[in-house]
């Protein structure tokens, strides 16, 4: 025998409340992802601006040991870095005015 039009209605209405609980729990678990997604990205940059700082300092690193082997070697050589550095700076000076 054929279903009632009553009791289809009725699981029909049934059927659309648990698929709305279903979207609602979608939504929020969707909300939390977003929010964890760009935690992991900011995390992410915060990362790759680390590296890309530590790959610097490395280079700088490679730079000083090629100019001196000493510490003391080092120092001095700095200083004539230094020296060349504002004397350079004091050219363009001249050449600007």
């Amino acid at each position: 025998m054929a279903r009632s039009l009553v009791t289809i209605f009725e699981e029909l209405e049934s059927r659309i409340a648990t698929l709305q609980e279903d979207m609602g729990e979608l939504r929020k678990r969707n909300s939390e992802l977003e929010m964890e997604n760009a935690e992991l990205r900011k995390r992410e940059a915060e990362a790759q601006q680390a590296r890309e700082q530590a790959l610097l300092d490395v280079e700088y690193l490679k730079v000083s040991y090629r100019l001196a082997e000493s510490p003391d070697t080092l120092a001095e050589t700095r200083k004539v870095i230094a020296g060349l550095i504002r004397n350079i700076d004091r050219c363009i000076e001249m050449l600007r005015e």
